[in-house]
């Protein structure tokens, strides 16, 4: 059991400060948190509420939901230096036809192009797909390659864009679509998932699966896509629960099949799923509920962290590896993705709990006898709702977080 707790350099740092901590009473292990970036909110962006991503020299990229030129977004980089990290402003969404509210991380190309959304804005105002290009002054030129237009071809995108092998993108809108889903009163759609393909100089979308709502799910969130070209996500709404589902898209003959792969049902299973679902080497799938199973929280529990494993005859099995519990050597209501280490670690975020209330880092490590054990190696104070963390090639944690000096945001780093 030792061995194992023992394979990351995690695993090892918290081993060693928890017999550390023993003599003083303490329970805890943390890892060093250091700052890299505070945002001011003004020019430089406000609320850095997505994941990041690296580039091959290691620097950062992002988005800021608001601020910079005129208040409606950024996309950044960080550059690390001798005296710290360095941020610049790629490109402020300047307006409504620009676009604004800039939604999940941006995506490179092998050309060296950016591409992300934003949840607003555009001709019709219901969101859009934009491409950054290198440009010979050193910035960057800025195309909007798809405008929503908020009927059947969906509205109100979130969550980024993921690419195939062959440069064509992937996303979801939580609205739009023929679904017959009614939303403070109107029907503006279930959802859908398209696809963006480049085609003579352009770019062309098409829908491949509109949400039905009930029992298929409605409001998707968080896209995966497997080397087989399945695509894998989750619903907050819908289902035979009502509280979500995670559901898998094969595409054969020319069309998309949804499977439900599991449907939450509000109780020890977790409800309301904010995030998508991570893959292992093995096809089983890992993800969170940000509701459900229990510990006291409010909408009927604390959240989880699941996994689904395939089973006989094409059915899946949740299983539980941990339940969130309301209390200070916990978080509470998990809303991000889980990124793998090297060892088979998972390692994720709390929106809530932890020794201040304002979320947690944690790391979850499987024994030998199959069981995960939890570990906290991040309380937040002052730096709230930690968001979904990327591993760099340091070994060290990265991610976005509100808060800070300014209340618009930062970036941070977790070394061992």
């Amino acid at each position: 059991m030792l061995q194992r707790k023992l394979q990351s350099r995690w695993s090892r740092a918290i081993a060693a400060a928890v017999l550390a901590l023993i003599g003083a009473g303490g329970t805890q292990a943390a890892a060093k948190e250091t700052v890299l970036y505070t945002f001011t909110g003004g020019s430089d962006g406000n609320n850095p509420n997505s994941p990041l991503i690296f580039d091959n020299a290691g620097n950062l990229y992002g988005t800021t939901y608001q601020g910079g030129a005129d208040g409606d977004g950024t996309v950044f980089e960080l550059t690390p230096t001798v005296s710290g990290w360095t941020e610049t402003v790629l490109y402020s969404f300047i307006d409504v036809s620009d676009g604004y509210d800039p939604v999940g991380p941006v995506l490179f190309d092998k050309e060296g192009n950016l591409y992300g959304l934003t949840g607003y804005g555009g001709a019709a105002g219901y969101g859009t797909a934009f491409e950054l290009s290198p440009n010979s002054s050193g910035g960057w030129t800025k195309t909007t390659i798809y405008a929503f237009a908020g009927g059947s071809d969906g509205s109100t995108p979130e969550g980024g864009l993921i690419s195939d092998s062959k440069g064509n993108l992937y996303g979801l809108t939580l609205t739009g679509g023929t679904g017959p889903c009614l939303v403070y009163g109107r029907n503006p759609g279930c959802g859908t998932i398209f696809e963006l393909k480049r085609s003579r100089g352009s770019w062309k979308e098409v829908v491949v699966f509109t949400f039905p709502g009930g029992s298929g799910g409605q409001g998707p969130k968080g896209l995966t896509l497997d080397g087989a070209g399945n695509l894998y996500g989750v619903t907050s709404q819908g289902g035979s629960g009502g509280v979500g589902i995670v559901f898998k898209l094969s595409h054969s003959a020319g069309r998309w099949t949804e499977s439900v792969l599991h449907a939450f049902t509000g109780g020890s299973d977790g409800s309301t799923p904010q995030a998508g679902v991570t893959l292992d080497g093995l096809g089983n799938l890992y993800g969170t509920t940000f509701n459900g199973s229990g510990g006291g929280c409010a909408g009927g529990g604390c959240g989880l962290v699941y996994e689904l494993k395939p089973a006989e005859k094409g059915r899946w099995r949740e299983l539980a590896l941990h339940r969130f519990k309301q209390n200070s050597d916990d978080g509470t209501n998990p809303g991000t993705f889980l990124i793998f280490d090297e060892a088979g670690n998972l390692f994720g975020t709390t929106v809530g709990g932890g020794a201040y209330g304002e979320g947690i880092v944690f790391e979850l490590m499987q024994n030998f006898d199959g069981k995960w054990n939890e570990s906290v190696i991040q309380d937040f104070f002052g730096a709230d709702y930690p968001g979904t963390l990327v591993l760099g090639k340091d070994g060290y944690l990265y991610g976005p977080a509100g808060g800070g000096a300014y209340g618009a945001g930062l970036v941070f780093q977790l070394s061992p």
